[in-house]
């Protein structure tokens, strides 16, 4: 008696391939969930990471010699305080969502908040006074020059200003 194998049907390249892709994928995900997630707890207030704030970003674009004289401007002119803009997003939500509403509250968040950025704007101001005096009249012309073709066209004088806002309607 002979006995009759039947042989296994080869894997289809189909099934292989689809196989190879899932795979592929899942890993993918994987690895951009993983990015993600470190992404969050590590930086869960992104813009209170150093070197996305604004004076940063102005320290960056200068020359050593007055990024150093800018940094050390703002810190003296702005008092020291630290300022974090998340926090004074939250305290302003607080005091809006608080029940009952307690206008009080609401107007020492305000008073605070104009304070934090009073603070802010002084040492900016106090920084880029310093910076100019350190830099040479060569350096100063650049980074008036650089300073020109950054922001919105009508301000870097290539078109005419946008028209006013319409005033508000009379009741």
């Amino acid at each position: 008696m002979s006995e009759t194998v039947t042989p296994t049907p080869a894997k289809s390249r189909v099934n292989r391939w689809l196989a190879i892709a899932l795979i592929a994928s899942v890993a993918l995900n994987l690895g951009f969930a993983g990015f993600a997630a470190v992404r969050f707890f590590k930086y869960k207030e992104f813009a209170e990471r150093r070197g996305w704030q604004i004076e940063d970003q102005v320290a960056r674009r200068l020359p050593d010699n007055a990024a150093q004289a800018f940094r050390r401007a703002f810190e003296e002119g702005r008092k020291g305080g630290s300022i974090s803009h998340h926090q004074m997003r939250r305290d302003l939500s607080a005091a809006l969502g608080a029940q009952p509403y307690d206008h009080n509250r609401l107007a020492a968040v305000l008073d605070e908040h104009r304070r934090r950025l009073d603070q802010l704007q002084a040492g900016m101001q106090a920084g880029m006074l310093a910076a100019a005096e350190a830099m040479t009249p060569e350096q100063r012309q650049e980074f008036a020059e650089r300073m020109l073709r950054r922001g919105p066209k009508h301000m870097r004088g290539e078109m005419p200003p946008p028209p006013p806002p319409p005033p508000p309607p009379r009741n």
